[in-house]
């Protein structure tokens, strides 16, 4: 009854957000999103769960234009684990400034480049595991946030920066600072990315986030690589409880790879392939434990918002205490999605 109830409150919020647009037309509604669906086989023990999987999932966002200044954005999702559909993020949108903008809202922490793509636009099904592991750390999160920012465009390349600085706060007793600055020169950027987050409660700590990014597009052709070396919040206040020093520094990096190349076939549009690696250690004084990520696949295109999706994620995990890796948590997957 609950998720029945939550789903048609978002049904009925979409359909005023629509009407009030239209009977105020003077205002401007763009409604994108996506859906996908898709298999998934885990190569992990069946009291991990079970190791096929189906899903499906999807993302319903609008923009509504206020005026030439303010925007205001509403982002939904849901899938078939929750079965219930999720506020995501409200925000609204200043543009009073050429060069400056801001963002107000429950949005994403400006750290990275591959967290801040939308899914939708993922070379891969899944984000890399660097990411979801950093994520954990507060690395990759919405937060209730204050954020200044740019947006490089080549209509106006005589300013080649991309930047964003956010303050956020949210209800967990974590408070911070985050921020990007990237350099664009013809198709190649780099930057440098920076969070520092506190947190409060009965096991307080302070932490640090430095990231590294490099994108080159050229035509059909990217490639983004990624360096990250981040305190652990979580394995810090571990160590401290057990009197050890509570400074413990995590450290990854991920290289992602895509070329696309036409053929024009009768169902087949393009074929993407797809290749990403990944190197993860959450503590850097036990450099034994890592997870070594080796991701072959490839996107075949029906049209340019639909494609066909395959990844064969392997994951190579190491203790201290074997001398060989294990596959666990490696999975094949398989997705058809489609944008709007």
């Amino acid at each position: 009854m609950k998720n029945i109830t939550n789903i048609w409150f978002y049904i009925i919020l979409i359909l005023t957000i629509a009407g009030f647009s239209e009977k105020h037309y003077s205002q401007e509604i763009k409604f994108t999103g996506y859906g996908s669906t898709g298999y998934i086989f885990y190569d992990r023990e069946i009291l991990n769960g079970y190791n096929q999987e189906t899903y499906f999932e999807g993302k319903l966002q609008a923009e509504i234009k206020i005026n030439k200044k303010i925007e205001a954005q509403f982002d939904m999702r849901g899938n078939s684990t929750e079965e219930a559909i999720e506020l995501k993020e409200f925000s609204i949108k200043l543009e009073y400034f050429d060069k400056l903008k801001f963002k107000i809202g429950n949005i994403k922490r400006p750290f990275g480049y591959e967290y801040l793509t939308s899914r939708e636009d993922l070379y891969t099904v899944q984000r890399s595991n660097v990411q979801e592991q950093i994520g954990e750390l507060g690395y990759g999160v919405r937060t209730i946030s204050i954020m200044g920012y740019y947006n490089y465009s080549k209509k106006h390349s005589e300013f080649p920066y991309t930047y964003a600085l956010s303050i956020f706060k949210d209800n967990n007793l974590v408070a911070g600072i985050a921020g990007r600055f990237l350099y664009h020169s013809g198709p190649l950027s780099y930057g440098v990315n920076y969070m520092f987050q506190s947190k409060g409660g009965d096991e307080p700590i302070k932490t640090h986030g430095l990231g590294f990014e490099t994108e080159l597009n050229i035509e059909d052709y990217e490639s983004s690589l990624e360096i990250f070396y981040v305190q652990n919040p979580n394995e810090g206040v571990i160590q401290r409880l057990l009197g050890n020093d509570d400074n413990v520094a995590a450290f990854g990096t991920a290289w992602i790879n895509a070329v696309e190349f036409d053929i024009h076939g009768s169902f087949i549009d393009s074929i993407e392939p797809v290749l990403l690696l990944s190197y993860y250690i959450p503590n850097l004084d036990k450099t034994k434990n890592h997870v070594l990520q080796i991701l072959p696949g490839a996107n075949f295109y029906l049209t340019k918002d639909v494609r066909l999706r395959i990844n064969a994620d392997l994951r190579l995990t190491k203790n201290e205490y074997n001398d060989d890796y294990s596959t666990k948590n490696s999975r094949g997957i398989f997705e058809i999605q489609a944008k709007f």
